[in-house]
């Protein structure tokens, strides 16, 4: 579905800033928003419940932005109130931790007024420090570089398998966020990112800026910032990916798209597959997706391996290697093994 082109040439922006316990920050993601050159900007934040100074902080801005105060009820939670209460026909979430630059929304909002079929925008994010200083690192790290162009195939053969920005690298249409949103609250109490990534780009193509185009802030306190990952991260991660599953597998549906299972413990990729095996090798008593075994999981592998038909032969034999070693290791030589996919703790 291609969504309708834009009213005006220069459409309006919303930025949704969302926060929880980050008045340390929230100033400077809300000042970043309302300073957005060029471009008429609409600032919304939602406080999710939180129990320090941010309520005080979000106060003194006043009638220049629209302050959303709510129980904590999780980010999916938050990007719902905060699109409900938008009016930009382009919208950013930004996280309260992470900034935007003063050019930003001007290039957003230019890419989307000049091709009515480009739903998102990525663009890559500067990583600073705690005190706002560029650190030299990106986000992604290089070699990764994030998606362009049409993702709809991709989507409907190896969904998890594409570089898609965190949360605060991203730009969405409105017409494509009315299709898509609300999402479901339970299981995106975190992460809600993982849902529009998956869905919104079933409506249209992506488009990528040539510059970064924020801060992602590194402080310590990242959720999901992390070199090393603990197990019981790992099986929240495999329930959410196979939550989003879920909801893709119903977008497409809803759509007409054919290429996905019905079932979303059946859905292609190598990083999920991967995910789930090495959270059924650590502990497969509390292992999240019921039914999965050692075999069944790496057929599942060497399917996704093989339908990686955007990497070269030599990569896919490669993959499938890893899901054949990782099957027959011992216990105590799965975190070396999972190197190539993730670092364990």
């Amino acid at each position: 579905m291609i969504p309708e082109a834009f009213e005006s040439a220069s459409p309006a922006l919303t930025v949704v800033v969302t926060n929880h316990n980050y008045a340390e920050f929230v100033e400077s993601a809300i000042n970043s928003a309302l300073g957005q050159q060029a471009v008429t900007v609409e600032v919304v934040v939602v406080d999710d419940g939180s129990t320090d100074e941010s309520r005080a902080v979000i106060e003194r801005f006043g009638s220049t932005i629209k302050a959303i105060f709510t129980p904590n009820e999780g980010q999916g939670a938050a990007f719902n109130r905060g699109f409900e209460a938008s009016s930009g026909d382009v919208v950013i979430f930004l996280d309260a931790d992470d900034v935007l630059w003063q050019d930003t929304g001007r290039r957003v909002v230019g890419v989307m007024a000049a091709d009515s079929t480009i739903v998102r925008v990525q663009f890559i994010l500067d990583v600073i420090d705690s005190a706002g200083r560029r650190t030299g690192a990106l986000m992604p790290e290089a070699p990764k570089v994030p998606f362009s162009g049409d993702a709809r195939q991709r989507l409907l053969t190896c969904p998890d398998d594409i570089v898609w920005q965190p949360t605060s690298g991203n730009a969405f249409s409105r017409a494509a966020l009315e299709s898509v949103l609300p999402m479901p609250e339970a299981p995106f109490r975190i992460c809600a990112d993982y849902y529009l990534s998956s869905l919104v780009p079933l409506h249209g193509a992506v488009s990528l800026l040539d510059a970064a185009g924020g801060g992602y802030r590194v402080h310590g306190g990242n959720a999901h910032y992390a070199r090393r990952e603990r197990p019981e991260r790992l099986r929240i991660n495999v329930r959410r990916t196979y939550d989003t599953h879920q909801c893709l597998i119903a977008e497409s549906h809803r759509l007409g798209l054919v290429g996905l299972p019905s079932d979303p413990g059946e859905v292609r990729s190598v990083s999920s597959a991967a995910n789930r095996l090495l959270s059924y090798r650590l502990d497969r008593t509390e292992h999240p997706i019921p039914g999965d075994s050692r075999v069944a999981l790496v057929r599942l592998g060497l399917s996704s391996s093989a339908a990686r038909t955007d990497v070269s032969p030599l990569r896919r034999m490669s993959f499938a290697a890893w899901f054949l070693a990782m099957a027959v290791v011992p216990r105590r030589l799965v975190s070396v093994v999972a190197r190539p996919f993730v670092r364990l703790e």
